[in-house]
């Protein structure tokens, strides 16, 4: 336990950074980002405009007079001031649309795209650096060249908006749409399940000690665990001569209660010492008020099942998106391979419980299968996704698992519908995927 009091501020400094990567890799946090490079850009053209004097004889470059620059910059300032309310005012409406033809769970999958956080941010920048070029041109300082660098610039920004703008119409074509919602949401869920099956043990690849823990790590707040650092707790319990077991897997939500991590030891350590290893655990885990897909393979098949669930709403009744939901389920299910381009993680001395892949079947399909029961088509759409799954899923887990959502779907519809047509429409479905299973009467 040597210089264990110096041991948080270092871990403090790697789990910040962790966070940083994790920050960089959701656009919907550094709006901001694109906006100061805009003032930077104005910033570095203003001054480069006084300094041009020095390098730029005035008898090669056109005289752009004050007058036509104060012009450019008015239309840019006033236009994208405009542009970005409007586009703000559609953004929000379009989410909202968004959350409620589809589910709220999505929004932040909305929020992180990529053509409307570049739309906003350039709209924004662009009335930044016209702020700030109109400023520095009514200060009086340029001369023949520096007008003509700042003429430039201008043109520059100008030529970048119109290829934003056509960029940006056509993303407001589709920003809103259930077509393109549930395509966010499967692109989500299959990226963080092709991760799962490339490490299913997120690179915790010890195994738990038999002994009992020397101590446990508790949550120290209510909410969900979305995320953590194996690498950074590897190196702590290198360093400390442990072994940390976590119980809980991303998706868990937690209270002050529950058990985070178990730590393992043949030391023996004072209430001081565990105290400081405690913090340096939590260090090293995110708790957050939502779930996230990051970490989570099961929170993306539940958003889309809470999609369909949706369309099959009373107020809704689109048995067609709810397919189109339960074709993307399958698709996850199914496409997601083993990302082959991620760099293995070995932590022996780490480990996590393991994951249980059927609940990943069971939190697609039983929402629906539960709630739209009356519903035919649909039910007949799940019985043939469910067979795809079990013929081409490589985990052995999963093809159990939708055998046996599939025998409690026929189950259910056939002790709830009264129709005997539908009943045997519905029997005669599951016979043709599933012919080796026998119904119990």
């Amino acid at each position: 336990m040597n210089n264990l009091i110096l041991k948080p501020i270092h871990w403090q400094g790697i789990f910040m950074w962790y966070k940083l990567k994790i920050w960089l890799q959701n656009p919907s946090e550094n709006l901001w980002l694109m906006p100061a490079l805009g003032a930077v850009f104005a910033t570095f053209f203003s001054l480069f405009a006084i300094a041009s004097r020095y390098f730029i004889p005035t008898s090669t470059v056109p005289n752009i007079s004050t007058e036509t620059l104060s012009s450019l910059l008015d239309i840019i300032a006033s236009s994208m001031l405009a542009v970005t309310t409007f586009s703000l005012s559609i953004m929000v409406a379009a989410f909202a649309s968004a959350s409620s033809s589809g589910t709220p769970r999505a929004y932040q999958l909305m929020m992180s795209d990529d053509n409307t956080r570049l739309a906003i941010s350039s709209f924004i920048s662009a009335f930044i650096y016209a702020v700030i070029a109109k400023i520095a041109l009514g200060l009086g300082y340029y001369g023949p060249a520096g007008r003509f660098v700042l003429f430039i610039s201008t043109i520059l920004v100008l030529m970048y908006l119109i290829y934003i703008l056509i960029r940006w119409v056509h993303t407001l074509s589709q920003l809103g749409n259930l077509t393109t919602t549930i395509h966010k949401i499967e692109v989500a869920a299959s990226t963080a399940l092709a991760e799962f099956r490339h490490q299913p043990n997120f690179g915790a690849t010890g195994q738990r000690p038999e002994q009992a823990a020397a101590f446990h790590v508790f949550s120290t707040q209510t909410g969900y665990f979305t995320n953590f650092n194996s690498e950074g707790l590897e190196q702590l319990a290198v360093s400390q001569q442990l072994h940390i077991h976590l119980p809980q897997l991303p998706g868990k939500f937690l209270d002050p209660m529950t058990a985070l991590a178990e730590v393992y030891s043949d030391r023996a350590f004072s209430p001081e010492q565990q105290q400081e290893i405690r913090n340096s655990i939590l260090n090293h885990v995110i708790i957050e008020t939502n779930r996230s897909f990051l970490q989570d393979p099961r929170f993306g098949v539940v958003v889309m099942s809470e999609v369909g669930q949706k369309a099959m709403s009373p107020a809704v009744n689109d048995v067609g998106s709810a397919i189109n939901a339960v074709d993307a389920l399958t698709r996850i299910l199914i496409d997601s391979k083993a990302a082959e381009d991620l760099p293995e993680r070995d932590c022996p001395h780490i480990s996590v419980d393991i994951f249980d892949l059927g609940d990943l079947i069971y939190s697609s399909f039983a929402p629906m299968a539960r709630d739209c029961v009356g519903c035919i088509e649909l039910n007949q759409r799940i019985l043939k996704c469910l067979a795809m799954i079990q013929h081409n899923v490589p985990e052995p887990e999963l093809k159990q698992a939708a055998e046996i959502m599939a025998i409690e779907l026929i189950q259910r519809c056939l002790n709830k519908l009264e129709f005997e047509p539908d009943r045997q429409k519905l029997l005669s479905e599951f016979r043709s995927h599933f012919p080796l299973i026998q119904l119990s009467h």
